[in-house]
């Protein structure tokens, strides 16, 4: 659409550095679960810097069967749960700190638990000043991204981000329409969204 320019990469190196801090200020935060028997398991969550955490587990269908925030700050967790009353099915243990998630998936078989891969998300950094939109996002999934403008529902520009893992991008909405439009970032498992208000 001719009323959406991207905007130079050296504009968004601005963007970008504000999205670092944000990250080096998180700091590395890891999940680990350790079964101990065929029921129990040590689910151990460390972070470099002291913060608090929010701790949830979900089923397949998405429902939360636990969710803690813990009170005080602190670079690590540790706990045993007891996973007996829990149904066989895939779970996924998240871990979140600020704005940056890290998930564990697990499965419960027979009485059984099978521990999956760590996966790492963070939220995406948005900015609008002046006319102009910034995005940064690490692409953790390294899925196909993809980012969408609706006015009212109605689809105004959309363009594919592509796979990459690093993505910086300025868009200077300042000949849209006045009005509220939200900006929809799409990963393959999870959509993100932005209001942003044209004056």
């Amino acid at each position: 659409m001719k009323t959406i320019k991207t905007i130079s990469k050296l504009t968004m190196l601005f963007a970008f550095v504000a999205f670092a801090n944000t990250l080096m200020a998180t700091g590395n935060l890891k999940v680990n679960i350790v079964p101990l028997t065929n029921e129990k398991a040590v689910v151990d969550i460390s972070n470099a810097k002291a913060s608090t955490f929010q701790i949830s587990i979900a089923n397949d269908k998405g429902e939360v069967v636990y969710y803690k925030e813990t009170e005080d700050a602190s670079d690590d967790y540790r706990k045993t749960f007891d996973f007996s009353n829990l149904e066989n099915g895939d779970y996924k243990l998240s871990a979140t700190v600020d704005q940056f998630t890290t998930v564990r998936s697990f499965k419960i078989k027979n009485k059984s638990i099978a521990v999956g891969k760590e996966k790492n998300m963070m939220e995406p950094y948005f900015a609008y000043k002046d006319g102009i939109l910034k995005l940064s996002f690490l692409n953790f999934s390294e899925g196909n991204l993809s980012l969408n403008f609706y006015n009212n529902d109605n689809l105004v520009y959309s363009k594919d981000l592509g796979y990459n893992f690093s993505v910086n991008e300025g868009f200077n909405l300042k000949k849209l329409d006045k009005g509220s439009y939200s900006v929809v970032l799409s990963t393959d498992d999870k959509t993100y969204s932005y209001n942003v208000n044209v004056d």
